[in-house]
């Protein structure tokens, strides 16, 4: 029963964090907003006439998701709305994948690589998460969490993981091949930098 118990808020904690950061992150600046509904219309075509009620759409449910998470009564709610918003999210970045579209979801902002198969992934992972969360919340319905210290640890590596989700794009960026250098070296000027095909001055070009 405790385990159910961990599980159960250990999820509350890392989904209700992933949802409120994506929350915080479109509607940081109106900047943000367009970026995230002008990129629901490049991600999925079909709902391009529709991408501004779709972005409002998707983030009121997403804080309905978040606030639902957040009291301990409507969890399973909370859990059966993340499911829903991840498994669409999902679909809509398979799409983009088959398509090759060159777009970005803006999950959490403007910022945001191209989709990409770990994105795929992650959400993957995530849904996988909330069914288990919402079949141990169910198996254990009436029961209350008590404080513990593995609770708290729970809960501390929900929030260290819900972090590395919402950072994955700038962790990736570290990982990515650079391309090479064509800085001049020190002391150098452009015009040594780059010299035009011929003998080098101050030397007599030998004639055969």
């Amino acid at each position: 029963m405790d385990l159910l118990l961990y599980l159960v808020d250990s999820g509350r904690v890392l989904l209700g964090l992933v949802f409120l950061c994506s929350v915080a992150g479109k509607l940081r600046t109106a900047h943000a907003f367009r970026s995230f509904r002008d990129g629901v219309g490049r991600l999925v075509p079909r709902l391009r006439r529709w991408k501004a009620p779709v972005a409002v759409l998707v983030v009121a449910a997403e804080l309905s998701t978040v606030a639902a998470l957040a009291v301990p009564g409507t969890t399973v709610l909370g859990f059966g709305l993340a499911a829903g918003l991840l498994l669409a999210f999902t679909a809509g970045l398979v799409g983009a994948l088959r398509r090759e579209a060159l777009v970005s979801c803006h999950c959490f902002g403007p910022r945001g690589d191209t989709v990409a198969l770990r994105h795929v992934v992650r959400n993957a992972v995530l849904v996988g998460v909330t069914l288990a969360c919402l079949a141990a919340r169910l198996a254990a319905p009436g029961a209350g969490a008590a404080p513990s210290p593995w609770l708290l640890l729970a809960g501390g590596v929900a929030v260290l993981l819900a972090l590395l989700i919402v950072v994955m794009d700038d962790l990736a960026s570290l990982f990515r091949p650079r391309p090479p250098s064509t800085a001049v070296p020190s002391g150098a000027t452009a015009a040594h930098a780059v010299r035009p095909p011929g003998p080098v001055p101050g030397t007599a070009e030998v004639v055969r």
